[in-house]
């Protein structure tokens, strides 16, 4: 009944093996890298490589021992891996179209953090008790979920980032998601993404809270608070980009739905919000995650707009829609939009109190004010290319179905800490109601004209009117 998000699920055992790693590896200054390790049944590894050391073992999992890859020994390495964790490692390399896009996403933190990948052979099993995240089979075994934690700041200033990557959650990725391996590439662009976004991950000081009473996520769950599904659709986004299929095929489908598309769990903080009880919705019972706790558990479903505006925002999809369609409608080019993107997010990379769609509004208007004041972007201006700073306030309205009130909407711009205050501001709040009413009948069909309604809104922040430049 509950479909969960592949890329998702996050314990606090993952730390630990951070820890191990960093320890492990030298910590003098360098430029950033990216380490593997091969994580396999000490078996294997034997086998792969001659003796292990008998501290090795069992500092993943009781059984498993690791062996980091280098060019020395990756023909080994590749003679014993299964076949995706070999491409996996492939694909890491320099110069390949993934290594370029992960190479974007780690300049986010400004090359500050260190990126360990272990590849694990996870085909007999993991236990419970392993230093990844885990999900079970359908055999009763556990699997390595794709999963990614950071240090804080290490002795000589940088960070290290630690990234789990298991053969069986590639292969069914790979056969089941839309794309393909596009689908695993991007789950492994969403595991770097986590990677630099350092610090406290939610305010509640547990992933395990925000996520519910599972533990875990999905793409149409209302969390626990903003911030974390703020990181995690933005984490989504940079595999989307290259992955059209998925595009087409999930995430549009999604904002195009009119039926019920959100879903809360009862066991979960939001669930004693007047305004999401009183909406209107579907109710269901389902089996509890924790079979020792009293009490009903039930998922409750939503229709878009039933759910008051302001809760859109404790939903990652909305992170991911908003930027996905800021970098595909934005510019004549969306490659200098997902550069803004990446700019803005590496404003917030130490902050937690920065991670929400109001503050990423407001550096992205900023950017696009800057721009507008350049030869560059007088030339687009003049050749109708050019899109205004005041795009982004109303993509996000367009994402809340206009549902914040014009008072919510500038609370949540005043408390996300801005530097700066585009023109943009002020000026969208004298055209919200022109803008709204431009996209009524796109909102209100079924299904929903989404992509329509943001090309509308586009196009009409086009005209030289609505253009604001930094400094005029």
């Amino acid at each position: 009944m509950k479909t969960l998000h592949h890329k998702a699920r996050r314990t606090a055992l993952r730390s630990a093996a951070v820890v191990v790693f960093a320890c492990a590896l030298p910590l003098t200054a360098r430029a950033q890298s990216i380490s593997y390790f091969y994580v396999a049944p000490v078996s294997a590894i034997q086998a792969a490589f001659g003796s292990v050391s008998a501290a090795d073992t069992g500092v993943m999992d009781v059984g498993y021992a690791h062996k980091e890859v280098t060019a020395a020994n990756e023909a080994k390495f590749k003679a014993a891996a299964p076949a995706n964790l070999v491409k996996t490692y492939d694909d890491y390399k320099a110069g390949t179209p993934l290594r370029k896009r992960l190479n974007e996403i780690l300049s986010i933190s400004g090359g500050k953090c260190d990126i360990t990948v272990a590849l694990v052979d996870d085909r007999t099993g993991v236990s419970a008790n392993s230093r990844f995240a885990d999900m079970p089979r359908g055999d009763g075994a556990r699997y390595v979920w794709p999963a990614a934690s950071v240090t804080g700041k290490l002795a000589n200033g940088r960070y290290r980032g630690f990234i789990g990557l298991g053969t069986c959650a590639a292969d069914s990725i790979t056969n089941t998601e839309a794309g393909g391996w596009k689908s695993w590439e991007g789950t492994i662009c969403h595991e770097t993404m986590h990677t630099q976004f350092v610090g406290e991950k939610t305010k509640w000081g547990s992933v395990a809270i925000t996520y519910g009473g599972d533990g875990s996520h999905w793409y149409s769950e209302l969390l626990g608070e903003q911030q974390l599904p703020f990181e995690e659709g933005l984490g989504t986004l940079f595999g989307a980009v290259d992955n059209p299929e998925w595009n087409s095929k999930a995430l549009v489908p999604f904002f195009r739905r009119s039926d019920e598309r959100y879903h809360l769990e009862s066991w979960s903080v939001l669930a004693g919000s007047p305004e999401l009880n009183k909406a209107p919705r579907k109710e269901e019972d389902a089996d509890p995650p924790d079979n020792s706790k009293p009490g009903r558990y039930a998922i409750y479903s939503y229709k878009w707009k039933d759910v008051p505006g302001f809760y859109i925002l404790f939903n990652e999809n909305t992170s991911t829609g908003f930027h996905y369609f800021f970098w595909k409608y934005t510019a004549a080019n969306s490659d200098s939009a997902l550069a803004m993107i990446r700019k803005s997010a590496g404003a917030m990379f130490t902050d937690l109190h920065k991670r929400d769609l109001a503050y990423d509004v407001n550096r992205l208007a900023l950017q696009m004010e800057d721009y507008a004041s350049t030869p560059a972007g007088r030339t687009a201006k003049t050749a109708g290319t050019l899109t205004s700073s005041m795009f982004p306030y109303a993509l996000l309205d367009l994402i809340t179905h206009f549902g914040l009130t014009e008072a919510q909407y500038k609370r949540e711009l005043l408390v996300n800490y801005p530097d700066r205050v585009p023109k943009a501001e002020a000026d969208y709040f004298t055209r919200r109601d022109a803008v709204k009413q431009l996209v009524q009948g796109d909102l209100n069909g079924s299904p929903i004209e989404i992509e329509h309604a943001v090309q509308a809104v586009r196009d009409y922040f086009r005209t030289p009117d609505t253009i604001l430049a930094t400094g005029n």
